[in-house]
């Protein structure tokens, strides 16, 4: 599964609910509409961008995570390679 540091945010007052986000879009069903509004839940959002693109109002943007919930990308492939292992519980021993 691809990560994000981005999740989406719906601004209520430039929304015009027409429904193309969650109807159309949103890959993961992230995007549900409740009492006449759109609402993001946040733990399905993968931060894809997806529904942000193509609203025709604007009202949806990418916003960064907060800090504590971003992943850092790896300083290289070698690290990317070996974080991987490691999250497999694979060891690799570089000599």
């Amino acid at each position: 599964m691809a990560k994000s540091n981005f999740v989406v945010s719906i601004d209520q007052d430039s929304c015009s609910a027409c429904g193309v986000c969650t109807d159309e879009r949103c890959p993961m069903d992230a995007i549900v509409e409740e009492a006449d509004e759109y609402r993001v839940l946040r733990e399905g959002c993968i931060g894809c961008g997806v529904c942000a693109s193509t609203c025709p109002t604007e009202a949806i943007k990418l916003v960064p995570k907060p800090e504590s919930e971003q992943d850092k990308p790896p300083a290289d492939l070698l690290n990317l390679y070996l974080d991987r292992a490691a999250s497999r519980g694979v060891e690799i021993k570089l000599d």
